[in-house]
């Protein structure tokens, strides 16, 4: 098992001036890096956002973590089961995985990133490791 296990989680919820706020999911919540996501479900809708693993909402921001608790298995198998059935069932599930890990190796511990177009990008740079 890593030392270190980066994972993708929700932030605290705050609201804009204009009254939207950024997340639907609950503060510290595993949540997946969809990636490019081809299906059309409605969760996947994701061009703009990560999905919540348990509960399955959506968060325009996440906050790159450190479980070093959790192994690559156990975390594949909460992308499995915290996807949507579509993307589960066309086996595009190892492609969240992915793309999750790939999002949270990308910047220290503590960043802040959003998603526009598909894709993760750093809007506040951490300081972990």
């Amino acid at each position: 098992m890593e030392d270190i296990m980066k994972v993708l989680v929700a932030p605290p919820v705050t609201e804009g001036q204009d009254g939207s706020i950024n997340s639907m999911a609950i503060e510290g919540e595993l949540v997946i890096d969809p990636g490019p996501c081809s299906c059309d479900a409605r969760d996947c809708v994701g061009a703009f956002s990560f999905i919540g693993a348990a509960s399955g909402q959506l968060t325009t921001q996440a906050v790159i973590a450190d479980l070093p608790f959790l192994d690559i298995r156990e975390f594949r198998t909460i992308v499995v089961n915290g996807c949507c059935r579509e993307c589960g069932r066309d086996g595009y599930a190892d492609q969240m995985v992915r793309e999750s890990r790939f999002t949270a190796n990308r910047w220290p511990v503590g960043s802040v990133v959003g998603r526009r177009d598909g894709y993760a990008f750093l809007q506040e740079r951490g300081t972990g490791y």
